[in-house]
This record gives structure tokens, C-alpha cells and sequence, in this order.
């Protein structure tokens, strides 16, 4: 007999059920495409954060300092930052990797802000490594200017084609892309959201005060249940400029789906695991069809049977219903006055030997993997407060890169003992700014290579100075070898 819609009839069913035959067409889990089983943690992170990746940023990065000088530079004091950045040079690729592990490094000495970082006035606080590493000046510069996308070419706010992501969209799309082909996940995955917490303007800012940042941009996350390794993240643009979902479609639907298709895992029978945010019969239903189990916590508006919707077990009793493939659960734990509902396209009615049904259990291992994951990050992140939404999410993505690779190192090394996060993480950090380290230890520093003029108060400066154009800029330093007139900014560019 068939209920309206064509669909099975809803029918109680009682434990023990015999259990499912599920088929899995997923290939082998785990690390693929990976350096020799003795390679050092830094490979691992180039793995992720490659080559390219680093010129673009690169690219990037000076074009935008190039073009921001070129706007305001009748209004740019002598002095500024922004002045000084066109004297000591462009940035390149060693120091723009330094620049990666100086980052990292704050996460794991944290201070109340970055000029803490550079105090030579307490030496209760001194850190003498940063400022080996860079100058405080220069670093802030590269902070100021990072850039991955040429604003030039991004649509105004007037304009239709305007996206609140466009400035971060190609790091995320970069991320997604390497995540994947680096890893095949194991067959449980869980969907969930995170936070990275901003309270920037911008469109996409989202309050859920169920989080700890309560106000952030809110990323939709798939990642894989058992280690948190995340596999696809999508940016939620807000209610004005995300697209209008299909008709008749939830958007938990909507993102689950779109999720897996992202990351070609549909068709698999893979195994998603989603809270009540994100399930609904809907979803079952519409997973099954593309070959996709579901389990899941079910809201109690959400559409479901009589008998389930108005269930109301004694503690440590559960009450079944079956539609076909579908089982939904209602659950009263014996310490709980809430009872729970469960949707689930893979489990049967079976009791576990806890004395709970075998998929709450499930739902309990397998549900966490986001939050796992988010758990991780905030041991080393240094959670620095930006003043622009779209560099806070970089910043965010560089962390994110730096755990994904840990999880690829830990699946695969041979090293023994395998180092712990703490220790990869330190490892890392030297291998970006090794070579940076090296490139100013041959090249001594400004404060060695000037001195204060004695035979006269100032000297034209060498660099910067051209009297037969009518531009005289006198400095009270001068080069300590060949003792011409040269301003301390001007250092990088002077050769004798």
C-alpha cells in the first residue's frame, strides 16, 4: 500500500531489525599524492600552500602597495610607512614565507599586539627572534598590503555583478582544490558550520550566539568525520546576495548537496552526518536518490510521522518508524527530560550495548568532525583582530592550510616518534624563514651600515637626494663604508 505522493506507507518497527547491506564504491582512504614517508614537515605545507599560490600573493601584494603609493602620493608624508616600502624594495618570495612563519609563530607566543612582539624596552618580554626574522615596520607593511586578488578588476558595490567575497573567492577556490586532491576521505563525513569571528562591516555578517565569536562570517563546512580533515568550505554571502534557492528546496538541502558535489562524492554511498539545522526527510530522500546515506538529528517542525512527531518514550525507550530505507527515531536518554528525533538512511533498529539505540551512538562519534576541527585550530591561532573582514578570512584560510597539512603528515610519516602539532608546527615555521634568515644575516642590517655624520651636521643623501632636478633631501647619517650622506630608510637601496 502506498501513502500520498507515491511514497511507502510510515509503519513502527521494533529492535532487533536485521541490519542493512550497505555498499561502499569510495576509493582507499587516506593521504594520496603524498612526498617520501621521510619527508620533513614543510613539504607537507607546501603540499597546500604551493608555489603559485605564494606568487600570487606575491604579485598581488606589490601591485596593490605599487598602486595605493601612485594614489596618494601627494598626500604621503616624507616619512610614512608607505614611503618606506618603496625604499626598501618590493617584496619577494623568501620574504613573503618568512613573513607566513612569523605569523604562525604569534599564534604560538601569544601577546596582547603585534608591536609587543618587537619591545626591546622590558626584557621581561623581549622576543629577539621576530626581530631577527623582520622589521616591525616592514612586517606591518606586508600586513597592510597582503593582497590575492587585483581590486581594480573587482565589480563596484553598485554594480550587479558585485560579490562580498570576491576579494578572498580565489584563495578559497585555490584551498578547496588541493584539499581534495590530496586526501580521500573515510566513508563517514559530517556537515556543519563555523564562524570566523569579525565584527567588520560587510554584508556577509551573521550573529549566532551559539558560538563563541557569536558575530562572524559563516562558512558552510564539509569535512571528514573521524580526523576533521576538512574537505570543501563555502563562504555564506547573506541574505542579499546569496542566490535564490530552487523552488521547494531547503537550504540545508541546498548546502548539503552542494557540498558534496563540490568535492565529487556523490554517487559513493559516502555517509554524511548533519544536525537539525541541516536535516529533514527532504534531504533523506533526496541523498538516496543520488546514492548517499544520511544521518542526522531531525527540529521538531520539521515534517515527519505522527507516531514519531508526538512519540513520547520513557526514559531509556526509543520508538521506530520505517518508510522504505528511511528510519527515523525517537529517544529519551535515562539522565534527559528532552527527548531527541533521528533520521537515518543507513542504520537499522538495533539496540547497542550501552542500551542506546545504535544511531544515536553513531551520531555522537561521527557528528563532530567540524567542530573537531575548529577545536584544533584554536589551540595555535592567535585569533588577531583585523579591521578589514575579507584579510581576516586569509588569515583564517592560512591557519586552516597549516592543520590540513599537520593531518597529512600524521597519516603518512614514518617518522617515530610522529611529532606532535606543537612540534610540526615549530618545524614548519623554520622551514619558511630558513632562507629569509640566511638572506639578512649576509646582509647586515641598517643599523650597521650608518653612522651619524661628524665633520658636518648633514650630508646630501646618495639614494634619494638629486640636486640637478631640484630635489635636495639632506640626511644626518651616512654610510658607515663609503661614508656618503644616506637616510636610514634608504638603506635597501644603496650599494657601495
Amino acid at each position: 500500500m502506498a501513502a500520498p505522493g507515491n511514497q511507502p506507507i510510515w509503519f513502527r518497527v521494533f529492535p532487533p531489525e536485521a541490519e542493512q547491506d550497505t555498499p561502499f564504491h569510495g576509493a582507499a582512504s587516506g593521504p594520496i599524492r603524498m612526498p617520501a614517508r621521510d619527508s620533513p614537515p614543510i613539504l607537507y605545507f607546501y603540499l597546500l600552500f604551493s608555489l603559485d599560490l605564494i606568487k600570487e600573493f606575491v604579485k598581488q601584494t606589490n601591485r596593490y602597495a605599487s598602486d595605493l603609493y601612485d594614489r596618494t602620493r601627494l598626500q604621503t608624508g616624507r616619512f610614512s610607512r608607505k614611503c618606506q616600502w618603496r625604499k626598501e624594495g618590493k617584496l619577494t618570495i623568501s620574504e613573503f614565507k618568512a613573513f607566513l612563519g612569523v605569523l604562525f609563530n604569534m599564534g604560538l607566543n601569544r601577546k596582547s599586539s603585534i608591536k609587543e612582539y618587537w619591545n626591546r624596552k622590558n626584557m621581561s618580554q623581549s622576543t629577539p627572534w621576530f626581530r631577527m626574522t623582520f622589521a616591525r615596520n616592514r612586517f606591518q607593511n606586508v600586513l597592510k598590503f597582503l593582497h590575492i586578488v587585483d581590486c581594480k578588476k573587482i565589480p563596484a558595490r553598485n554594480n550587479q555583478n558585485y560579490n562580498p567575497a570576491s576579494r578572498v573567492k580565489p584563495l578559497i577556490d585555490f584551498v578547496n582544490r588541493k584539499f581534495l586532491y590530496y586526501y580521500r576521505p573515510r566513508r563517514e563525513l559530517s556537515v556543519d558550520e563555523t564562524l570566523v569571528g569579525t565584527k567588520g562591516k560587510t554584508a556577509m555578517l551573521q550573529y549566532i550566539p551559539s558560538k563563541r565569536s557569536r558575530f562572524g562570517i559563516k562558512f558552510w563546512v564539509l569535512a571528514e568525520a573521524v580526523t576533521g580533515y576538512v574537505l570543501q568550505m563555502h563562504i555564506y554571502l547573506g541574505k542579499t546576495f546569496e542566490p535564490a534557492l530552487p523552488a521547494g528546496t531547503l537550504q540545508g538541502t541546498n548546502v548539503v548537496i552542494k557540498l558534496l558535489q563540490s568535492a565529487d562524492l556523490l554517487n559513493k554511498w559516502y555517509h554524511v552526518f548533519t544536525d537539525n539545522f541541516f536535516s529533514s526527510l527532504n534531504l533523506a530522500r533526496a541523498l538516496l536518490v543520488q546514492r548517499t546515506h544520511l544521518t542526522g538529528t531531525l527540529r521538531k517542525n520539521r515534517p515527519m510521522p505522527n507516531m514519531i512527531k508526538n512519540a513520547n518514550p520513557d526514559p531509556g525507550q526509543t520508538t521506530y518508524a520505517r518508510q522504505g530505507n528511511i528510519l527515523l527515531c525517537s529517544f529519551r536518554d535515562q539522565n534527559r527530560r528532552k527527548q531527541v528525533k533521528l533520521v537515518s538512511t543507513f542504520y537499522s533498529a538495533i539496540r547497542a550495548m550501552n542500551a542506546k539505540p545504535l544511531i544515536v551512538n553513531a551520531y555522537n562519534n561521527f557528528m563532530g568532525g567540524v567542530d573537531l576541527s575548529d577545536q584544533m585550530m584554536a589551540f595555535y591561532n592567535d585569533h588577531r583582530k583585523q579591521t578589514k573582514v575579507w584579510k581576516k578570512i586569509i588569515l583564517h584560510m592560512f591557519h586552516r592550510i597549516l592543520l590540513n597539512s599537520y593531518i597529512l603528515y600524521y597519516q603518512h610519516t614514518s617518522h617515530n616518534p610522529i611529532l606532535t602539532r606543537f612540534e610540526f608546527v615549530k618545524q614548519v615555521i623554520e622551514g619558511l624563514t630558513e632562507e629569509h634568515l640566511s638572506n639578512r644575516q649576509q646582509n647586515p642590517g641598517q643599523r650597521q651600515k650608518i653612522r651619524k655624520v661628524t665633520e658636518r651636521k648633514e650630508k646630501d643623501c646618495t639614494v634619494c637626494s638629486d640636486r640637478k632636478n631640484g630635489r635636495r633631501r639632506r640626511a644626518r647619517t651616512e654610510c658607515s663604508r663609503c661614508a656618503k650622506g644616506l637616510h636610514k630608510l634608504c638603506v635597501h637601496r644603496h650599494e657601495c
